[in-house]
């Protein structure tokens, strides 16, 4: 019992160590690879476990590689340990490794019989098949194609294809994809190469996902997680992707800070560098400050490492071209002493150029790994910078934009308050000037509107402040108070004094006509419509249009008015076509328009938009201190060239009177 439980543990310590061995052969890892592997071997024969000592032979040869003599003999070995059981999944995995290792057996018959095994996947494994297609292609990269040899190329580069999304261990779906993209890069079939190199990345990014294991560092030089493709390649669809989402930050103008990250992120991620600076151009001097760091901390960037940061970023911004270093250790230690200090093997600088103009320049390097910026990754580099210097650029601007906006907002206000200040000390001075003189306290001399009775002025003062800006004035006063005579004032004394006023009165015509004095008429658009006609909107355009009694104006009517008032287009009568008015309107009314919205007969919106500033006019019985006043000038206006006499009892019954039609009824 104590002999079997010695046998079972050594068969546990044989497979932990194959797990070992695998792992390192994978990462062509082959001192720490064969040692495991030699170590699984003896516990596996002391345990007498056939299919371990089989698996050490296939990690001992992966480990030595192709066509070494003792891959050679662990091939012959593993042959030998799998005895007739060729056409099991073993015997795949086992024939994979004598053609990639011992390829002088693998004679044309040994190929055949395999290929056919290998192309049914009822029979074996799918990961099984992938290691024997990845062989074949493998042996087919390094080969002279001659017009047979092609032939087998594409069927095994169908087979690779269809097994790219196979549930594999990363190693062997790597190590397939890696042959199969040096195979497609040979025939120069594109469409395949992308295919299975993103299978390939896919692959070697859950590996790097795991930065903790101690094989990590192993993982930097290893050929199928960082390949370097010798022949133009497109695009990837994750790249084209990533550039996609630059331009879409350019349209979305993105925060700068937010960009510069975003560069750095994509480049970082597409060129296999290890870390990132992104550096801008000061706009006073022109010196280059990092503005953003990737895997850079910063106690990281320290004199020497700034030094040579931005010593290459400063010879990429002054030539205007790339500035790469294969093997940073031997091309730039003439230059900077301290790249031996910072384990620096290979180095980038690339300029961002927009417009003409080197916006900036991204620093990349690697501390552990030589030629990582090969050719297809500074290709992909150069055709990321002009959309990322773009991006910087308008976001740039638009920044700069922005700061512009608001110095010229502050601009504005101050200059909004100094001329408020300077408007109220003139108005000020106006009043006191004319209480110098016995006149009006009002800026606006109102020689039409007789009276100086205390209701009267706070009414003008009202006016003094609405004639001056553009709103919508509501006049509110009851019938014969001179709403008309107001309209006119605010007109005169307001910017629009040299432009036309016109007026109407809406509810002396049906609503047919009023549609028509408003808004016009084409020729032919109703009976009797003989010639066309210009409504009292465009009549007034650029002045002021006044409408008196406009709660007797039916709900259609003022649809369609609320809907000029807000487009500030006309649409006349029988017509299709609009045309664009620009008019102050001046509404007036003796109705209680509350109450109408209340109960329905007046819009409340259209309620909203005329009552912008209310003016309410005095009736007469209010102001009675100014009847003798209105006498005085209504004799004047009436009797001309007549002397008209009033005895002091008939002027009393005039102002004692209650006047129910206001000044109308008083000057008839």
């Amino acid at each position: 019992l104590l002999f079997e439980d010695v046998l079972r543990r050594a068969a546990m310590a044989a497979r932990s160590w194959l797990a070992c061995a695998a792992a390192f052969a994978a990462l062509d890892v082959t001192t720490e690879a064969c040692h495991a592997a030699e170590r699984a071997m003896t516990l596996a024969q002391e345990c007498g476990d056939t299919r371990a000592q089989l698996y050490a032979c296939w990690s001992i040869a992966d480990a030595w590689g192709a066509m070494q003599p003792r891959a050679v003999e662990a091939t012959r070995r593993a042959a030998e340990l799998l005895g007739e059981q060729h056409a099991t999944d073993d015997g795949l995995h086992t024939a994979a490794r004598i053609l990639r290792h011992d390829p002088g057996r693998a004679d044309a018959a040994f190929m055949q019989q395999y290929d056919d095994l290998a192309q049914h996947p009822s029979n074996h494994a799918a990961f099984c098949r992938l290691a024997w297609w990845g062989a074949r292609a493998e042996r087919l990269a390094s080969s002279s194609f001659s017009q047979p040899l092609s032939k087998q190329a594409s069927s095994v580069l169908t087979e690779l294809v269809l097994l790219a999304e196979t549930q594999a261990p990363l190693p062997t779906i790597g190590k397939a994809m890696y042959a199969a993209a040096r195979l497609a890069a040979a025939l120069g079939d594109t469409t395949t190469l992308q295919r299975v190199d993103t299978a390939r990345r896919g692959a070697a990014r859950r590996v790097a996902m795991n930065n903790t294991t101690v094989l990590a560092e192993a993982a930097r030089s290893c050929a199928w997680l960082h390949r370097h493709s010798t022949v133009e390649e497109p695009l990837a669809p994750e790249q084209a992707i990533d550039i996609r989402q630059l331009v879409r930050a350019l349209s979305e103008r993105n925060s700068l800070r937010a960009l510069l990250d975003q560069v750095l992120d994509v480049l970082l991620l597409w060129t296999g560098a290890e870390r990132g600076l992104l550096l801008l151009r000061d706009p006073s001097d022109g010196k280059l400050i990092p503005r953003s760091a990737r895997n850079l901390a910063r106690d990281d960037l320290h004199d020497e490492q700034l030094a040579v940061s931005t010593s290459l970023a400063q010879r990429a911004l002054e030539t205007g071209e790339v500035v790469v270093a294969v093997d940073a250790m031997e091309e730039l230690l003439n230059s900077f002493e301290s790249v031996h200090t910072l384990r620096l093997r290979s180095v980038l600088a690339l300029p961002l150029v927009a417009h003409g103009n080197v916006r900036g320049v991204v620093y990349l390097d690697d501390r552990m790994r030589p030629g990582v910026f090969a050719e297809r990754e500074v290709a992909w580099a150069k055709a990321v910078a002009p959309v990322a210097a773009l991006a910087i650029s308008d976001a740039h601007t638009q920044k700069e934009l922005r700061r512009a906006v608001r110095r010229a907002e502050r601009a504005t206000r101050k200059l909004e308050q100094a001329l408020a200040q300077k408007e109220s000390a003139l108005d000020v001075a106006e009043r006191e000037l004319a209480k110098a003189v016995g006149a009006r306290t009002t800026r606006f001399r109102y020689e039409e509107i007789i009276g100086e009775s205390e209701a009267l002025k706070q009414m003008l003062h009202i006016i003094d402040r609405v004639a001056v800006s553009d709103v919508p004035v509501l006049l509110r006063g009851e019938s014969g108070s001179g709403k008309e005579l107001v309209a006119r004032a605010i007109h005169r004394n307001s910017p629009r004094a040299q432009r036309p006023f016109v007026g109407e009165n809406c509810g002396a015509l049906p609503e047919s006509l009023l549609e028509s004095a408003l808004f016009g008429h084409v020729k032919g658009a109703f009976t009797g419509a003989h010639q066309p006609r210009v409504g009292l909107f465009e009549a007034a355009s650029g002045g002021s249009l006044f409408l008196d009694e406009i709660g007797e104006m039916s709900l259609s009517m003022q649809t369609k008015l609320l809907r000029v008032l807000e487009d500030n287009l006309v649409r006349p009568v029988g017509s299709t076509r609009t045309r664009r008015v620009d008019v102050r309107v001046v509404a007036a009314t003796h109705r209680d328009l509350e109450k109408m919205v209340s109960e329905g007969s007046f819009r409340e919106d259209l309620y909203y938009r005329l009552n912008v500033i209310t003016v309410t006019i005095p009736p007469l019985r209010e102001r009675a201190s100014d009847i003798p006043l209105l006498v005085d000038h209504l004799i004047a206006k009436h009797a001309q060239g007549r002397t008209v006499e009033l005895t002091q009892a008939a002027r009393q019954r005039l102002t004692s009177f209650a006047w129910p039609g206001n000044v109308r009824q008083l000057e008839n």
